[in-house]
């Protein structure tokens, strides 16, 4: 019977554990801080950080028992050694694809190592780097950023704080306008968020809003009210400065009959009445003295 390599007790004799059988390699997807860089050195000083994977591992079945089990990660980060499965790697770089290589220990030696499939450990979104926010409209102030790191899953929405109390939520574009009143100031948190969680906020301002009351420095019926400077009947009224029976009226400059009336200055029986300048019997002789002619005789 040809010889061969066995694992396990043989003889008495106890070997080292066989290497491990991987079953689960998965992504936790954390809520924390977008971690652009591992942290690589300790399990300590990585709890609580970046992005973070489960493992669950075992020995396979009549494999010698395993004490511990050594993890190291590709990229490389830091070394842990574990006693049990499932085994949690935190410390993680956010949106970063790493495979686990695993080996099981014993007092008598150590399996062949054994590496997991690929997964990308994920966070919530980098905080956003550059904003600015300016008011350039009455009553309105416009944000604008640049879209961060998505830690790995892609960001759903935008939400804008306002100090001043009012929060936006659900914008899907990397600006907006927020009504605010005009001649107030106010600084503005914008967060990005995805199916993790929510970023660390990005400040901008303060910005004054920007002030312009329609009705009080233009209003229409202030400056210039129709009827105010120049009334049809102020300046100018029909019957005031030339009223048609006023100034010269028909009957009182030149009224028929007045100033040339046909039987005043010349009336017909006047001034040549028949029989007064020329009568017919008029006497065409001197009366004696003390006498008068009547018709054409001398009256005594």
């Amino acid at each position: 019977m040809a010889a061969g390599k066995k694992t396990g007790k043989v003889s008495g004799q106890i070997s080292q554990p066989e290497a491990v059988v991987i079953s689960g390699a998965a992504d936790v997807g954390t809520s924390r801080p977008y971690l652009a860089t591992a942290n690589t050195t300790s399990e300590a000083n990585a709890a609580g950080t970046g992005g973070a994977v489960t493992l669950t591992f075992a020995v396979p079945s009549g494999s010698a028992a395993a004490s511990s089990f050594t993890i190291t990660t590709t990229p490389t980060t830091y070394t842990v050694t574990t006693s049990s499965s499932p085994y949690t790697f935190q410390g993680l770089a956010s949106n970063t694809a790493y495979t686990f290589t695993i080996v099981a220990n014993s007092s008598v030696g150590s399996s062949a190592p054994k590496t997991s499939s690929s997964v990308t450990a994920t966070t919530v979104p980098q905080a956003i780097q550059t904003a600015s926010v300016s008011s350039t409209v009455a009553n309105r102030d416009d944000l604008t950023w640049t879209a961060p790191e998505t830690g790995g899953k892609a960001i759903s929405s935008y939400t804008v704080t306002s100090t001043d109390g009012p929060s936006y939520t659900g914008i899907v574009t990397t600006s907006t306008q927020v009504t605010e009143t005009g001649g107030t100031s106010q600084s503005y948190d914008i967060y990005a968020l995805n199916a993790n969680g929510t970023s660390l906020a990005k400040r901008v301002g303060p910005v004054t809003t920007f002030f312009a009351p329609p009705a009080f420095f233009s209003p229409p019926a202030f400056f210039s009210p129709p009827g105010f400077f120049a009334p049809p009947n102020f300046f100018a009224p029909p019957n005031f400065f030339a009223p048609p029976g006023f100034f010269a009226p028909p009957g009182f400059f030149a009224p028929p009959g007045f100033f040339s009336p046909p039987n005043f200055f010349s009336p017909p029986g006047f001034f040549s009445p028949p029989g007064f300048f020329s009568p017919p019997a008029f006497c065409s002789f001197n009366c004696p003295y003390g006498t008068y002619c009547d018709n054409g005789k001398c009256i005594g």
